[in-house]
């Protein structure tokens, strides 16, 4: 996993107001968010992916999802919960 990449995380993932609870990887890409509902216009922001995981290192339990799957916690430190994204 090369750790220099982009990845798209919700406003209140890049304020730092609220911590990761979904991580997708879909369509090539990774998706870091809250899990929370957003304001219409709070469009995802892109941020390097190394830099998520300074933050929150037990992210990188979750870098080894395949394409087409997300997981999901209810808080940090609570154990990742991985299922395949419905289409």
């Amino acid at each position: 996993m090369n750790r220099e990449r982009a990845a798209f995380v919700c406003c209140h993932v890049f304020d730092g107001s609220r911590p990761i609870r979904l991580v997708a990887h879909e369509d090539g890409d990774w998706q870091f968010l809250c899990g929370e509902e957003h304001e219409p216009g709070d469009g995802p922001r892109v941020v390097g992916l190394n830099h998520l995981v300074e933050r929150d290192p037990s992210l990188v339990e979750v870098l080894v999802l395949q394409q087409g799957w997300e997981a999901e916690r209810h808080d940090v430190g609570s154990p990742w919960v991985r299922r395949q994204i419905s289409g």
